[in-house]
């Protein structure tokens, strides 16, 4: 028993040295971690190196004194250096290392027989070493000073000065230093192509991302070019309906720029754009004395939330005669510069003036003025509630004269249900002297079930004494065309704007991506082909060192159990033939070995699965987890019932596992959990399932009530020979979980533990569920 206290010491020791001294330390910059990591896996290997050679001195040395002193030098400038390594300071890390190691290498060589010493080839390994820690340019330094030193040695053997050997090796001694040589070459080789490995899957990355945003920017080219066509056709289709237009319509900005009078305008007014070439001179030589009240409205509605207003006002052509115009003003989206667009729609309403003047006058002149007109006319007699429609009215919309009867119902069943309300409140708004005309859209059933877009106004023509309107005479004028361009206005405004604004900046962003984009695959494509064929090499090289690694470990679990076989029947054979002969601390001593090659044995049997469980192919079959638990915990029963352990299985869904292996990995969380509870008085285990899984997953767990740990170490409780309490305290391999672990991922699932120090450890695992 004391020999296991002080291994379990010594393991302990240890365990805390290389945590505190040699860990590798965790930097921001991935290029000082890299070289961190290189320092350390590099003077690991050499302090390993130097220990081995420690305890074998005898036949390394001639001189063991100055073969330790040197070995014991080299040993504690790799301690220094891992020291400062783990501190972060690994730039002086590294040049203590390489510097240390070149002048050590100089020192033997001058002991050892100066020019003809067999340690002069190590210096190309720390000049291999130098290059990859301190950067390329240091494998030059290094190369010149080894052949300068190695000159010296030379000039200083042909001149006789040198002094006689003072350190020599044996011939084993010779044969270690060649493999160490050997092994620590082939290691900073691998620390190299690992190096390019990583650089050569970053130019991938930058590779596939340059090309996705050449794509991109091809794309949005030609999106570019479509919307440069698709403005310059709305452009041209925007023109051409304005100006096709059979209503005056103007195109201009608040500022009073003018973008667009069409034919309409210019053939009634007879003003052409070249005589006029600013709103401002369009109202004072069109509208005169009216030309402030208009500039007032269009500055009203600009400001105001409004997006139309209109008015009726007398416009004085070039040949000076006056046409009744109403008009209309519609606000426009605003140009990209902030700029408010407004378009002018007129109506000449001269002709409907005369026709309410002759219908003021005479009877028998409404007739005949209502022909003049394109508008259909009603005249509404309040008296009677009959509506007469003159023959336009009824034409205009598709129908025959006289095709519905003069009645009020008959209109209004015509009317879009959307507009009654609207159409009838303003009539009323009229008649009731709210407002000076009755004046509104609305739209009117054609014939054939399509509607018409009309305006209608009108006006009370004849009041009683007190006055009463008797009388309500108004017009239908046709708008469809007028309301057509005003949507497609909007439409073609709103549709550039978006496509325009959209496509350009992220046009603007494309283009300073691919700049920056080219600029980094400029740097990086020179080592792009020697990067691909060393990646191709290494991945033959991975495999087949995994497969002889696990064949390797088998080979060694089988050669270990013979022997170990023959000293558990040797200290047993002891035990049952000498027991009189052996005193009482003999009998301690074999019983130590027993127990010892017992656990050995169990440890070799671990290995042995460990090693198998690569190679073992899946046989998966539908399980009966509660069956296979129960078998588990009776191979514990004696245990179970000497320790009064409490054991609760849940009813466990049916799983798709291979069993041999799922039962191993079982075995080991139950005997894992019944062995950290030997200390509790009320020792508690439970095996059950999470209820909320999905249809295709079943997730397990195993609980108990025992010394738990702390969630800071989960990381080591599934690592292989990973311990976080003794072996006095806790036996065991330190393999158990690690195997259960590869079980469950080989089943394509996740194992994972919650605990609390002190309060227990539950482990969780997940498998397919089976039907």
């Amino acid at each position: 028993m004391n020999t296991d206290n002080f291994s379990s010491k010594i393991s302990i020791f240890i365990e805390r040295i290389i945590e505190k001294y040699i860990k590798i330390p965790q930097l921001p910059d991935p290029s000082q971690y890299r070289v961190a990591e290189t320092i350390h896996t590099l003077s690991s290997i050499i302090l390993l190196i130097g220990l081995a050679t420690i305890s074998i001195t005898p036949f390394v040395f001639s001189n063991i004194v100055y073969g330790l002193s040197i070995t014991g030098s080299i040993l504690v400038i790799i301690l220094l250096v891992q020291y400062l390594n783990r501190r972060g300071k690994v730039k002086l890390a590294s040049h203590i290392f390489i510097y240390a190691i070149w002048i050590v290498i100089t020192v033997i060589s001058f002991l050892s027989n100066g020019f003809y010493s067999s340690f002069l080839f190590a210096y190309i390994t720390i000049t291999v070493m130098g290059g990859l820690i301190l950067g390329g340019m240091a494998a030059y330094h290094f190369a010149g000073i080894s052949i300068l030193s190695i000159f010296i040695l030379f000039f200083l053997d042909f001149m006789g000065l040198m002094p006689a050997p003072i350190l020599s090796f044996t011939p084993i001694a010779l044969i270690i230093t060649s493999i160490a040589s050997i092994f620590l070459a082939a290691s900073t080789l691998i620390l190299v192509i690992t190096k390019y490995e990583e650089i050569f899957n970053e130019l991938l990355e930058k590779e596939e991302s340059l090309s996705k945003s050449n794509r991109d920017l091809i794309w949005e080219i030609q999106a570019r070019e479509e919307a440069e066509t698709l403005q310059k056709q709305s452009e041209d289709q925007l023109k051409s309906a304005l100006m096709e237009s059979p209503y005056p319509t103007m195109l201009h900005i608040d500022n009073g720029e003018i973008i667009l009078v069409n034919t309409a305008w210019i053939d009634k007014s007879g003003y052409s754009p070249r005589q006029i070439r600013s709103i401002e001179e369009w109202l004072n030589n069109c509208f005169r004395e009216n030309s402030t009240e208009i500039a007032d409205e269009i500055s009203q509605l600009i400001k105001s939330p409004q997006i139309q207003r209109e008015g009726y006002y007398p416009l004085y052509t070039e040949k000076g005669n006056i046409l009744n115009w109403m008009l209309r003003w519609t606000q426009l989206s605003k140009l990209p510069d902030g700029r408010n667009l407004v378009l002018t729609i007129a109506s000449d309403m001269t002709s409907l003036k005369d026709v309410e003047s002759a219908l003021r006058e005479s009877e028998e002149n409404f007739s005949r003025f209502s022909l003049l007109t394109n508008d259909g006319i009603w005249d509404w007699d309040l008296k009677t509630d009959a509506v007469h429609f003159d023959p336009l009215y009824y034409t205009m919309a598709g129908y025959e004269i006289d095709d519905f009867p003069h009645l009020l119902e008959e209109y209004r069943k015509r009317v879009h249900p959307d507009d009654v309300e609207l159409v009838f409140s303003n009539a009323e708004d009229h008649l009731s002297g709210k407002i000076e005309r009755f004046s509104v859209e609305f739209r009117f059933l054609r014939k054939d079930g399509s509607w018409l877009w009309v305006m209608g106004r009108g006006k009370v023509v004849e009041q009683d004494q007190d006055g009463n309107p008797l009388r309500f005479v108004g017009t239908h004028t046709d708008i469809s065309a007028q309301k057509a361009v005003e949507e497609k206005l909007s439409q073609y405004q709103l549709q550039l704007e978006d496509i325009v604004e959209d496509r350009t900046q992220r046009l603007n962003e494309r283009i300073l991506e691919i700049e920056r984009l080219n600029a980094a695959l400029t740097n990086i494509l020179d080592d792009y082909q020697t990067a691909n064929e060393k990646l191709s090499s290494m991945s033959t090289s991975l495999t087949d060192t995994y497969q002889e690694l696990e064949s390797f470990t088998y080979s060694v679990s089988n050669d270990l159990r013979v022997p170990l076989n023959k000293v558990k029947e040797s200290a047993q054979t002891l035990l049952k033939k000498y027991p009189s002969k052996i005193d009482q601390k003999a009998l301690e001593y074999i019983e130590s070995v027993n127990i010892n090659a017992l656990i050995m044995d169990d440890l070799i049997e671990n290995l042995t699965e460990l090693s198998l469980l690569g190679r073992q192919e899946l046989n998966p079959i539908s399980i009966d987890s509660f069956a296979l638990v129960e078998d588990i915990i009776n191979t514990y029963s004696d245990q179970i019932k000497k320790r009064k352990i409490k054991i609760d299985i849940k009813d466990l869904p049916p799983c798709c596992a291979d069993e041999n292996l799922l039962k191993i990995a079982l075995h080991n969380l139950i005997s894992n959990a019944i062995k950290f509870t030997n200390k509790q008085k009320k020792p508690e285990i439970t095996i059950g399932y999470q209820p909320d899984q999905t249809d295709d997953r079943v997730i397990y767990f195993v609980k108990d009530n025992g010394v738990g740990f702390n969630m800071e170490d989960t990381e080591k409780v599934f690592d292989t020979f990973q311990r976080l309490h003794s072996q006095d305290e806790f036996p065991g391999s330190g393999i158990g979980l690690a195997l259960a672990k590869k079980i469950i991922n080989r089943h394509g699932g996740k194992i994972w533990v919650e605990a609390a120090e002190k309060d227990g450890a539950t482990f969780y695992f997940d498998l397919e569920r089976s039907e």
